[in-house]
């Protein structure tokens, strides 16, 4: 099955030349990528031009400069989806490469003819072990097995990764692309597949050969902006009640555990003063069911990652950030309130 792949770029002929060569060298028998140029003022143009000579399967295309009361990048890949040549198109970036070299055959094997959506895994290097990138891996692990146990449990996909999403064509074409979320700024693929996905058309490629990692974050204010972004995001998101529901539960069954686990003996011994060797006893048997279901968690959680690609094992680290998944997303929240609704949006010229 012949395909092709997008790559939006804005400003990045460093990392096209660094992980432009590991997608050309897939190991698949047909299939072309298209980079589109948003306007790049660096050395992309030059950096492309050398790596067609050496890659037939290479081209470029460049956004219109005139484009003003739209999203870039969502006309970047509306433009990628019309000039492609096959039926298939896969949408990664330009700061991505895939792990292995199999990565278009692991897709290609999820794109079966009732599919018209296949939901690829994306990670961040685990290259430098900083605080930051552990925080950030960690959440994007989360997001991910989170989207697809929603998935698999029959539900249409809330969510998708921008570095690693294939569609058919006729199909993006057909369902009039972005529709009527032009204009924001970002979650182009998230709310592309949100708004089109389907109990049945959507398929997921969650396999270690599947996995795509993208260069770490920087900053943390990146990070923050992100999540930020998200919260506009959620806002235009379609049939989300069992996915957030689901997630709720998930983010505060810990802090349950915990409250529970620190309460029980004063709770009991206000109430039973005269009982403290059954209290002391039941207090102990609840603390360890507490800390027998949080090992099984934690091994589960990290069998379930390395099944899609994640090779990092979070373990006790895992606990702590679970606990501070809702502040994570409060803050976000709270700094998307505070922020003006234009900041989300593509200016009006």
């Amino acid at each position: 099955m012949p395909l092709s792949i997008i790559i939006p770029t804005h400003n990045q002929a460093s990392e096209l030349r660094e992980h432009l060569p590991a997608i050309l060298d897939q190991d698949f028998t047909d299939f072309e990528v298209i980079v589109v140029d948003m306007s790049s003022m660096d050395e992309t143009k030059d950096v492309l031009e050398d790596l067609e000579l050496r890659y037939p399967a290479l081209r470029h295309t460049r956004t219109p400069a005139s484009a003003r009361d739209i999203s870039i990048e969502r006309l970047a890949i509306t433009l990628g989806f019309r000039t492609a040549k096959h039926e298939w198109v896969v949408i990664t970036r330009a700061d991505c490469h895939p792990a292995t070299s199999h990565w278009l055959q692991a897709l290609s094997q999820q794109m079966q003819e009732d599919k018209d959506i296949v939901i690829g895994v994306a990670k961040y290097s685990e290259e430098p072990h900083t605080w930051l990138q552990l925080k950030a891996g960690f959440f994007r692990q989360w997001n991910s097995l989170a989207n697809i146990y929603h998935i698999r449990s029959g539900h249409a996909a809330v969510r998708a990764d921008g570095c690693n999403l294939a569609m058919r064509r006729s199909f993006f074409l057909s369902k009039d692309g972005f529709g009527d979320h032009l204009n924001l700024l970002a979650g182009a693929e998230e709310l592309l597949v949100n708004h089109l996905s389907t109990p049945r058309n959507t398929a997921i490629a969650a396999t270690p050969e599947a996995i795509v990692i993208q260069d770490p974050l920087p900053l943390p204010q990146l990070w923050k902006k992100q999540r930020v972004f998200y919260m506009e995001t959620r806002r235009h998101q379609n049939h989300t009640t069992t996915y957030r529901t689901h997630q709720n539960l998930r983010l505060l069954t810990p802090w349950l555990l915990l409250i529970i686990a620190c309460a029980i003996w004063p709770v009991l011994q206000h109430f039973y003063p005269q009982q403290q060797t059954a209290i002391a006893i039941i207090t102990a048997l609840i603390l360890l069911l507490t800390l027998i279901l949080t090992v099984f968690w934690v091994r589960s959680s990290n069998r379930a990652a390395r099944a899609i690609g994640y090779q990092r094992n979070y373990n006790l680290t895992r606990i702590l950030f679970t606990l501070q998944l809702p502040f994570w997303n409060f803050s976000a929240w709270l700094a998307h309130r505070l922020s003006p609704k234009t900041e989300f949006r593509k200016k009006f010229v």
